[in-house]
């Protein structure tokens, strides 16, 4: 009987497993073929991510993780224009956090420090000030308050 039960329990949790892994979605996706070290395969996910976040850090991590694929590949431009995106999102978060928690404290290391500090290297490989005010202009205006605005009522 023990060994019957035993052999219920684990085909139980061999579906329960598999139900979870189930439910990824496309940053988990691209996050995972990342650490794969196969950013180019990653590329398609973080750009659904990108495209249709389901929240306000989905879309700040996605490109974060696009600036580190193109700082990897040697791409100072795009990992510019990726991390700053990044950190566009991210401060925006932080600014609309309206309950302060360990979250909010993590994302502002993020807006504040982490990121700044890689943006700062980046400025210095890319060195044009004006293609660098080009590249922020183009997030910028991508990321308007209006497309931001979808998730403030999630943050509330």
């Amino acid at each position: 009987m023990k060994k019957i039960m035993f052999a219920l329990a684990m085909v139980t949790m061999t579906f329960m497993l598999a139900a979870c892994g189930a439910q990824k979605n496309e940053l988990d996706t691209g996050y995972a073929l990342i650490k794969k070290g196969d950013c180019a395969g990653a590329e398609m996910y973080l750009d659904a991510t990108i495209a249709e976040p389901e929240h306000i850090m989905d879309l700040a991590y996605a490109y974060f993780l696009k600036g580190q694929c193109a700082e990897k590949a040697g791409d100072a431009a795009s990992a510019y224009e990726n991390f700053y995106a990044s950190k566009v999102v991210t401060c925006y978060a932080v600014g609309e956090e309206t309950h302060v928690n360990l979250n909010t404290y993590g994302r502002s290391e993020f807006c504040e420090r982490i990121i700044p500090q890689r943006l700062a290297k980046l400025k210095s490989e890319i060195g044009d000030s004006t293609k660098i005010e080009a590249i922020e202009d183009k997030v910028d205006g991508i990321l308007t308050a209006r497309y931001l605005e979808r998730f403030q009522k999630r943050l509330n």
